[in-house]
């Protein structure tokens, strides 16, 4: 059995797709339309867990998909409700231009390829990178989603299904270089009704519970405090209510790539010793590993009371029996170590680290820490997620 789609007039498809998403002088992907959309689709029933097929057919100027094999059906109405969303945020980017708002090496850009039918939680984040779309055609093959993956493994989730945790809704939908954060201040209203409407369509799950959703980095936080008025910090856990939608459990996290950006010398921050450098990236690992506990938690039991999962999660990387494996994917995340060389250097650490494994006499200090993080934070801004070739030496 087979379910077919009308996904809409062929010119208006072909800019929800990006199409064609790359197109330099000399091609680097060639592809039709139907083609593109093949890719896309097939992403979205891989990380489902369904092993069907879709096939696209340009028809009288209309473009159709067809779903066949297990699972086909499950799209009738979805894929339809998200592609309409996405004419919303299409909307939007017209506008920018038309107000000369919108930048020459931006590109606009669905989440496309996601799981939407049984994914576990939702992940808010800024904007994806511009390779996703013009080199991988791959929403999850970035610096940001590959590490996060690795975070949520470390957390009990199984490696092939760490794509069915990472169903992304960035709020501005944008393809662009990692380091374009600060350009994309101030446009962020132009896709309230879009990042609304797909937190309508997949917060919510079929038994009546609500997926839970993790909010990355700065301007996520400051987007959600602007529109809902709610303020949260890192490793913070508040209930949303979306408009329209469901209440969701809502975590803050650091954007994925903050460490990236922490692990070295910023221009503007008094000079940092290479132990300093290590200390604060090893926090972060522990925050972010304890955001990923979180999440993988949350997303098994979603009625689960948000703090006390919160409280599992911390307590469990806190311990100091962690502090060598802490150390160790500091190392090889965020200064590129080999793993046999970070056990190395790990093992010339004090044990139980002074600042981050010795409450309740350290904790003076790791509050002094978290300070400085927070500074870090402020400092960097909208840059946070600025991936590791796009961070110079200070």
């Amino acid at each position: 059995m087979a379910t077919s789609l009308d996904l809409g007039d062929e010119e208006h498809v072909r800019l929800l797709y990006s199409y064609p998403n790359n197109f330099n002088e000399v091609g680097f992907l060639k592809q039709t339309l139907e083609e593109t959309i093949e890719i896309w689709v097939g992403w979205t029933l891989k990380r489902d867990g369904f092993t069907g097929a879709a096939t696209v057919a340009i028809l009288g100027g209309r473009v159709m998909l067809t779903l066949s094999g297990d699972g086909e059906g499950a799209y009738g109405q979805l894929l339809p409700d998200y592609l309409a969303a996405g004419a919303l945020a299409l909307q939007g980017s017209i506008a920018l231009n038309g107000a000369s708002k919108w930048r020459y090496n931006w590109r606009f850009l669905l989440p496309h390829g996601l799981a939407m039918v049984r994914h576990r939680s939702i992940q808010l984040l800024h904007f994806p990178p511009d390779y996703v779309l013009e080199k991988d055609q791959d929403y999850l093959n970035a610096h940001t989603t590959t590490r996060w993956a690795s975070l949520l493994v470390e957390n009990g989730a199984v490696e092939a299904d760490t794509m069915q945790y990472q169903t992304i809704i960035d709020i501005a939908p944008i393809a662009a270089p990692s380091d374009a954060g600060r350009d994309l201040q101030g446009i962020y209203d132009s896709y309230t009704g879009y990042i609304t409407d797909l937190m309508k369509l997949w917060l919510p799950r079929t038994d009546g519970s609500v997926r839970p959703m993790v909010a990355f980095g700065a301007p996520v936080k400051q987007w959600l405090k602007s529109v809902y008025g709610i303020d949260l910090a890192v490793l913070t856990t508040k209930p949303l209510q979306v408009n329209g939608g469901p209440l969701v459990q809502v975590l803050g996290s650091n954007h994925p790539s903050f460490i990236y950006n922490a692990a070295k010398q910023q221009p503007d921050e008094p000079p940092q010793t290479p132990e300093a450098l290590l200390q604060r990236s090893m926090r972060i690992m522990q925050q972010d590993l304890i955001a990923a506990g979180w999440q993988v938690a949350m997303a098994a039991s979603p009625n689960a009371d948000p703090n006390q999962v919160l409280a599992a999660a911390t307590a469990r990387w806190s311990d100091p029996a962690q502090q060598g494996h802490i150390c160790e994917l500091t190392y090889v995340q965020a200064f590129n170590k080999t793993p046999a060389d970070a056990k190395q250097l790990c093992a010339l650490l004090p044990t139980p680290h002074p600042t981050l494994f010795s409450a309740p006499a350290g904790l003076t200090q790791l509050a002094a820490l978290d300070q400085e993080i927070d500074r870090l934070r402020e400092s960097l801004g909208a840059l946070d997620g600025r991936e590791p070739d796009q961070i110079s030496d200070a």
